[in-house]
Order: structure tokens, then sequence, then C-alpha cells
């Protein structure tokens, strides 16, 4: 199958011969064939998340709460923010009064705007459920839809690829919490776009519908959209370096494309971005030890806790919790990867996809090379880029989330071939039956053509590898319960609108807990600390930290150990300076918090006796 206008990237895996894909789907009714694969992941999206429909209010993420928390309060953020129009790049509400740099966190303007009207209607817990289950099938019916126009002409193949690419197990990791980054729908369109600068003319017009998919792709999930640049960068770059006939003579229309998505995406977000990088609560890098976040090379032939294969005990020490099991292939589907590169070796595009998916599997492991959890002292390359601009934002084992679509990739291409690859052509030289026709022998014989022994090989091949990497539900716990302070109502005789609170004892546990039920009475209220990335105060290089940080106060006040001698009148002063410097007004204790009687002894040590309400102890901070 040969076209004159084509696209740059194909060469078919049928017949041997170089050629590229049709910049349009097939001449025939495809809207069956889109019907079914739509259905067909809105079925894997929600099966993939039903636990979470089952209970559509009182349970969450069991794996990662905090992030589903810190969404959920993102969701009910932009509903705020369109009321009230505040400033959506910044916020006081959390970590009063430094405030949080939203662009440098997870604000999704580009989700959490949309999904507005079903926050205000039915909560953020529904909202972020709509999104998470959204996300997946919208990557997936995304890539199906790239993969049947411009990649291959079988509807299955596509099916098969569009699937890989959006509920592989790297992506069923990072729905354990980030739907952001599960949230790929717009990078297929920017692959699409981007290999579409084949076809002649119109490159302003290509530029500007590139420039409106990288800006919105900006508001969803910057560090997904610096992998794809990347990827489509060295991928083109590795095709050109064989083919240059085809890839030279578009250099100036495309570099023209190129320039104006350029200069139209920095006049867009050059505020969003100068907000971020240099703005208040801004920060420059990821804290080191998230930096330290490697892929483990023996993940690869592993199987991911949220793969039918696979268990929590086989993979948890290979690498950093659920949420970043990002490879997990298992010896099977690597085993298929390599046959189907080495089978299609001699097609430069096929070539170009195993340079690029080999460079980020390097990248992915790091700063240093780790087997089974031993770091073995080898240098990783990511060495060499860790400390740069923007690099030093990327977690460097999301680098192997490039990999996924890659692997779809080339499933697609072998599902073609499946499909396709020995049957007659049509009109063929041998005058035998067109594909499709009534004659030939009916149903039995035509089955007989087609399930030929090698097909019947390479299915249960492609069953053998991906049986073991089918992603089972995301497992759910019990949404942890506010105190009967907050849902009664309670709170509100006792917390001033727009009041600071403290919750007791300070610490991670109570920072995710301050966020929830903060969310949950509609932000009325502000919070000191949080679950947020901004400035480490303890550092002067504005490295980024999660929370406030260390403070004496909050040291003091955490509930660790014995409660131990009486503070010092000194002691007592600062600590009270710190909270009203922090323009607190309240701090809560919740009377079932852990270490909860030392707690309350160090706070009426500071503050004096508290007041109990309903389940908490309240104090109020004297502003004098």
């Amino acid at each position: 199958m040969t076209t004159d206008h084509a696209t740059l990237v194909s060469e078919s895996p049928r017949t041997g011969e170089d050629r590229s894909f049709p910049a349009s789907a097939p001449i025939r009714d495809t809207r069956h064939g889109d019907w079914f694969a739509a259905i067909g992941y809105a079925l894997v999206a929600l099966g993939v998340t039903g636990q979470l429909w089952l209970h559509p209010t009182s349970v969450m993420l069991r794996e990662n709460r905090q992030d589903q928390v810190q969404f959920e309060w993102m969701l009910t953020n932009a509903v705020r923010t369109l009321r009230h129009l505040s400033d959506p790049f910044f916020t006081d509400l959390v970590n009063a009064p430094f405030g949080v740099n939203l662009m440098a966190n997870t604000s999704t303007w580009g989700l959490a705007l949309p999904l507005a009207p079903a926050t205000a209607l039915f909560g953020a817990p529904v909202s972020f459920r709509i999104m998470l289950t959204a996300a997946f099938f919208g990557t997936a019916l995304a890539w199906y839809h790239v993969l049947s126009r411009r990649v291959v002409a079988s509807r299955v193949a596509a099916f098969v690829g569009g699937v890989f690419c959006a509920f592989a197990p790297g992506m069923l990791a990072q729905g354990t919490g980030h739907p952001n980054v599960v949230a790929q729908f717009v990078l297929p369109f920017i692959v699409f776009v981007v290999l579409g600068m084949r076809e002649p003319g119109h490159p302003v017009r290509t530029g500007l519908l590139l420039a409106g998919l990288v800006t919105y792709q900006i508001f969803i999930n910057e560090e997904v959209l610096l992998l794809t640049a990347l990827a489509l960068g060295l991928f083109v770059l590795a095709y050109w370096a064989q083919r240059r006939d085809v890839i030279t003579p578009l250099l100036r229309s495309s570099l023209l494309s190129l320039a104006v998505t350029t200069v139209v995406v920095s006049v867009i977000v050059a505020y969003p971005l100068y907000r971020q990088f240099f703005g208040r609560q801004s920060y420059h890098g990821l804290p080191d030890w998230v930096l330290d976040y490697n892929t483990d090379l023996a993940s690869y032939v592993s199987y991911a806790q949220q793969s039918l294969a696979g268990s929590k005990a086989g993979a948890e020490h290979l690498a950093q919790g659920v949420s970043e099991q990002n490879t997990f292939y298992g010896w099977g589907l690597i085993a298929l990867v390599v046959i189907i590169v080495a089978s299609l070796w001699r097609h430069a595009a096929v070539r170009a996809l195993a340079v690029t998916g080999a460079v980020f599997v390097l990248l992915s492991l790091g700063q240093y090379v780790v087997v089974d959890g031993d770091k073995t002292g080898i240098s990783g390359p990511w060495r060499m880029l860790a400390g740069l601009p923007l690099f030093d934002t990327v977690v460097p084992t999301r680098l192997a989330l490039v990999v996924i679509p890659i692997v779809g990739v080339l499933l697609a291409f072998f599902v073609e071939w499946l499909m396709i690859g020995s049957a007659p052509e049509v009109g063929s030289a041998e005058g035998g039956p067109r594909v499709g026709s009534v004659g030939g022998g009916g149903l039995v014989a035509k089955a007989r053509r087609f399930w030929t022994p090698l097909r019947v090989l390479g299915v249960g091949a492609l069953v053998v590898a991906l049986l073991p990497v089918v992603p089972t539900p995301l497992a759910v716990s019990a949404r942890q319960p506010a105190p009967r302070f907050f849902s009664t109502g309670a709170w509100r005789g006792h917390v001033p609108q727009g009041a600071t609170v403290g919750l007791l004892p300070f610490g991670w546990d109570s920072d995710v807990n301050s966020l929830q039920w903060q969310t949950e009475q509609g932000l009325r209220f502000k919070v000191l600390s949080g679950y947020f990335l901004g400035p480490d105060p303890a550092r002067d290089d504005k490295r980024a930290g999660f929370g406030a940080g260390s403070y004496f106060v909050r040291t003091v006040l955490t509930g660790s150990g014995d409660a131990g001698p009486a503070m010092t009148d000194q002691e007592r002063e600062y600590c009270l300076a710190q909270l009203r410097g922090w323009h607190t007004d309240v701090l809560l204790l919740p009377e079932d918090a852990p270490n909860a009687g030392v707690v309350h002894q160090r706070a009426e040590e500071i503050l004096g006796p508290g007041q109990h309400v309903e389940d908490v102890w309240i104090w109020h901070v004297r502003k004098s």
C-alpha cells in the first residue's frame, strides 16, 4: 500500500517495502469500528475505576490518598476561582500566610475548569472519579484515532495499540493518584500534527493548530509535554539519519510551523510561566530524594502490583511506591517486543522507534543504575542532565512512560501483520479473490486461509505476552472521616470565615487531613501547611520541599516521644511568636489524634487551657 501524499512515519510491516501511511483513513466506512472501540475503551476504563464508582463518596485510592486529596482540593478551588474571579496561579488558602504557587503544583486547569460544573453539582469526590475515568478513556480513544488514521490500516491493530497506550502497567500505576499524567489524550494529536507536516502547504495553519494543542497540554501536565517533545525530537532525528530523502525536503515548512507554534505558545503562556518560575513561592528543582527516584532495571521483566500476574510483594521493592511502577512489562512482553523489532528491523520507522525507546529506558535508570533493589555504583546517563533547568523538575523514573506508546505502536504493527499480512493483496497478480469478497469457498474456506499456523502462533504469543499485564481494578480504602466538629457544622461557631486554622499534631498526616477537611467544608477557612510543593525554608537555593517545612513550633507540636520537661518561658514565647507571625486564629486537636495527650499538654503550655467541642480541642491564638 503506497501513496503519493504521505506522512513521514512509516513503512509497511506487511510488504517489506518502504511506504508511508495516508494522511486520512482508508476509503471505507469506519464509523462502526470507531464506535466499537469507544465502547470497549469505556468498559475497560470503568472496570479499572469501578471500585471508586461503587462508593462515589465514601472511599479513596488506597495506595495514594494524599494525591487524591490534593486533586479534590484543586477541583474545588477551580469552582471557587470561577465564582470569585480569584487569582488562578496563587492561593493563600493553603500554607497560610505564605501561600502556594498553583502553577508550580498540579493545578491541572485544563481538567479542573471543564469539570467545574460537575464539581459544583456533585462535589469533588465524584468529579475526581470523572476526571480519572475520562483520562483513561480519552487517552485510549485518542491513540486509537491517530493509530487508525496515520499508522496502521487495521482497526483491530489500532484498538490493541490504544488499549496498551492507555492501560499499560505504567499508566495504571499513574492512575493511583495522578490523573493528570494519565490524561494523555492531547499527546496523540500532537503526534498527529507533527507527522502531518509531511503534507505540502499550510505551515502557518499547522503551527497554529500545534500551538493550541501544546498550550492546552501545558495546563494539564507540563512534565508529560516535555517528555513528548524530547521523544518526538529524538524519533525524528533517528529517522532523518536513515531517510534524509524523506526529512530534508520537509525542513523549511516544518521549521516555519514550529516557529509559529513557539511564538504563539510563548505569547499565551508567558505570564503563567513567569508566575510559575519566578512568582511567589516558586522553587527551583524537585527535592533531592525525589530526583533519586529511578527505574530498577529488574522491573522491566517483573509484574506490577496493578497487573493480573503482579503482587505487592513482588513489585514494591522495585519501585518508589505503586504510583511509580512505570515499567513492569514481564518477560513475555519484553521477548515479544524484541521479536517484533527484530522482524521489522528493515523498516526505518521501526529502527527509529527502537532507538528512541532504548534511549529513554537508559535515561529512566536515573543517576545510578539499580538492579533488583541494589545500587550498582554505575552512573546512569541521566546524571549528566539531572541538574539542568527543566530537567531538574522531571522525576527520572517517569522517563520510562515514553516507552509505553512506543510499545503500543509496535504492538499495533504486529497485530496489523497478523490481520492482513499473509492475505492476498487487492487485485493481486495471482488472480485470487479480493480480500473480504464473497467468493473463495465460503466462510470455512476463508477461515482456513486466515488462520494459518503462523497467525495462530502470533496470536498465541500476543495472548501469552499481554495476559499477565492485564490491569486490575484500582484498590480503594475507606475515606478518612472528618471529626464531628466539621461534619456537624459545629466549626462555624468557633472558626470565623477566612480564619487560619492549624491542625494538630503537626506532621504529614495532619497536613493531608487539613487539606481534605478544608475541601469538604468548601475552602471557607485557611490552613497552616498542607500537602503541596514549595521552596524549602531550610535551604537558600529555593529547592522544593513538601509541605511547610521544619519550624520550631511544628517540632514541638508533632507529638513525637514523651512530653519531657516543661517548656521554658523563652521556648513558649518563641512558639507563640511563630503562631502569631503566621496569623493563626485557631489550633485544633482531634481527641483521637496520635499521641493526643502529649500534644494537648504542649499546646496548653503555649496557649493555656483549651476548649472541648464535639470531638476536638480548640485553642484560640491571641493576637496581642
